[in-house]
Formats: structure tokens, sequence, C-alpha cells
């Protein structure tokens, strides 16, 4: 007998209900729904080959290197990540001047990997930057699109920590003198904000 429930698209906003529900939190689905961007910036050594692991440490930033304090969303929020910006921003004595899609800027980092950590689960693993690359983007909708699209909307639940790696191969990446280069990760998606309204 065929599981047909199993092949028919879940929205965004149902799964992120139907992951609470099963981790005990039935009450995020009365919460407003919202457009939810989280983000992190880590400074590299431009051209070096390494892992650059996001969200650990967003505890010790501030704006506009990110936008949360830290690796966790807070009580009564959650997040159906529906697509992934990765970015490079040059900073120069405090001021941005430079920002762009990471492989817009440099080409070569499309063969980066990319995993994606929930609670020490990874549940991305291991995938190419490829998909991002804008001539390789089948599901950007347009050539000039340089976003990764997960194949399912990955989900954050409520105060379950998360990080991000992004493995990088050396590279034709530089920097002048006074620059301090940032490499980038945007998670957007369709997520759930505290109502106190309905939950107070």
């Amino acid at each position: 007998m065929k599981n047909i429930a199993a092949f028919r698209n879940v929205t965004p906003n149902a799964k992120l209900a139907m992951v609470n529900q099963r981790l005990g939190n039935p009450g995020l689905k009365k919460n407003q729904g919202s457009s939810v961007e989280v983000y992190d910036y880590v400074a590299v050594t431009p051209g070096s080959a390494g892992v650059v692991r996001f969200f650990d440490q967003v505890n010790t930033k501030t704006f506009p290197l990110t936008n949360i304090q830290q690796n966790q969303l807070t009580v009564g929020e959650g997040l159906a990540i529906e697509y992934i910006a990765f970015t490079r921003m040059v900073i120069k004595a405090g001021v941005v001047t430079d920002y762009k899609a990471l492989t817009q800027a440099i080409a070569a980092l499309s063969v980066s990997q990319f995993s994606f950590l929930l609670d020490n689960s990874r549940i991305v693993k291991n995938n190419s930057l490829t998909r991002t690359f804008t001539d390789l983007n089948t599901k950007g909708g347009t050539a000039k699109n340089s976003l990764f699209y997960p194949d399912t909307d990955l989900t954050i639940p409520t105060q379950v920590p998360f990080t991000a790696e992004l493995n990088i191969p050396a590279n034709t990446d530089t920097s002048s003198e006074g620059e301090v280069v940032y490499y980038g990760i945007h998670l957007f998606g369709t997520g759930a904000i505290l109502n106190l309204k309905s939950n107070v």
C-alpha cells in the first residue's frame, strides 16, 4: 500500500507546526506567523582553506555581524528555512565597503561544502555551493539568483541550538591593507514569533 500523504507538499507553516508539535511545543502554531531571517558573519583569512563555523559565537558579536544573541531561537520562535544566502562583506575602519553574494564574488567557492547541525545532529551534510552559482541555480527563477534552496524546508524549533559549517578550499580571494573580510550566512523562511495575545 502506497503512502500517498508522504508525497504531498507540506507547506513551511505546516512543517513548522508539525515539528514543534512532535517536540512537545503545540503552542507554537498559535504564534504570529512572520518572515524570519537569522544571520551571522565570521572574519576569514582571504584565500585560505578551512572550515568556517557560523552561529557558534554569536553572543560575542553585534550588528552588522549578526542579528541574534545566541545560537538558538528564543521562546515562541521557530523557522522553516526556505532558502539560504552565502555572502562576502568587507569592512574597513568600521565602514562596510563591499558586499556581494559569495559565489558571485569568488566563483571558485562554489565547490565549498556546506553542513548544517541542529543540536549536534547533522541535517545537511557536505552539500556543495554549486546550486548557488548563478549559471547552475535551477530553482532561482532568474540567472542572477545566488541563493541556496534546500530540497526540503529545514526546521529550527524553539530553543534548539544550531550551527552551520562551510568547508572552503584554497582560493583566489584577497584583501587590501586595513580591510577585514567576512563570510556570512543568512537563513530565510516562514517562521513564528511570540504572540502575547494568544499565549498569555
